[in-house]
């Protein structure tokens, strides 16, 4: 926020003294992402954009120094030219460079951000791309029903009359945004779930940390959490269901279930099983560290 409105400053600062203006807005107003039913570039441009919109301002900061999740800032992750990733993801010239060098040409982008931040990141870029298609599908006069209805009527609709086709191409447009709608719903449970495995593991391993004396000072279960993984409006309602159910066992009936499209269920099973492994394998890793140094137990979320 402060380069942003450092930027607009400086643009109303030429334009008073009548100088010549920049030659590219600090901020792009939009961007729109042509996408279809499938997995291809722009859809991974989508979701690497969905990313960086649901980012809070520490994981921003993060990202644009170059820093992994929960790392300090001095650690380095993308290398010695992210220290301009702040400027470039704003639109602005990278701070301390007035040409290109062959270090500024592979600074980071918000098209780079290609895998899940966080799982607590990556439910809020679904619930962002959920309010996307729901708006946009809000703003169709008829439904995707009433148009495949308006379809079988070759009387209202001849073939390859205009009035048959553009019903054709509206109708498509649906399906694409009812088929991502599908998929940031579908995304959002799988989340929840793996939401519970990782608490479930938290807590497992402070019992056993308890049972054998290492954990110190009592703890209790207060402060384990999933970084506001389970929504509040799904925890009320579907928060038993979402216990009992584990991430194989979905996972599994979604490769059984034929109406499951293939590109929601490899997000679910490699992208967001991804994130899983290496949450449990931190998990894993922090209690054999406190095995070994004993002390008191700080899990990592």
């Amino acid at each position: 926020d402060q380069i942003t409105n450092n930027g607009h400053r400086n643009i109303i600062h030429q334009n008073h003294v009548n100088t010549a203006p920049p030659t590219r807005p600090a901020i792009c107003p939009a961007k729109r992402i042509r996408v279809c039913v499938s997995n291809n570039e722009n859809t991974r441009i989508l979701f690497s954009m969905l990313r960086v919109l649901a980012c809070t301002s520490s994981e921003l900061d993060q990202i644009a120094w170059g820093t992994r999740l929960r790392d300090p800032p001095s650690s380095p992750f993308y290398g010695s030219a992210a220290n301009s990733a702040a400027h470039r993801l704003l639109g602005l010239a990278p701070p301390h460079s007035s040409s290109p060098s062959p270090s500024s040409t592979a600074l980071r982008t918000c098209r780079d951000v290609r895998h899940p931040l966080s799982l607590s990141n990556e439910r809020r870029a679904m619930r962002i791309l959920l309010r996307i298609t729901t708006r946009a599908l809000a703003a169709y006069p008829t439904t995707l029903a009433r148009d495949a209805a308006d379809l079988k009527d070759l009387r209202a609709y001849p073939r390859y009359s205009n009035r048959r086709h553009a019903k054709v191409q509206v109708k498509g447009e649906k399906e694409v945004l009812h088929h991502f709608a599908l998929w940031a719903r579908t995304a959002m449970h799988v989340i929840d779930i793996i939401g519970h495995e990782l608490e479930r593991e938290r807590r497992g391993a402070m019992l056993r940390f308890s049972e054998a004396g290492i954990l110190c000072g009592g703890g209790g279960g207060g402060g384990v959490g999933t970084e506001g993984v389970v929504a509040s409006d799904s925890a009320d309602n579907d928060d038993n269901d979402t216990r009992e159910l584990g991430y194989d066992y979905v996972i599994q009936a979604m490769e059984d279930d034929d109406d499951c499209h293939m590109t929601i269920l490899r997000y679910c099973s490699d992208v967001l099983g991804a994130v899983r492994r290496d949450e449990l394998n931190r998990i894993a890793t922090d209690a054999a560290i406190r095995s070994k140094i004993g002390g008191h137990w700080t899990p990592t979320s």
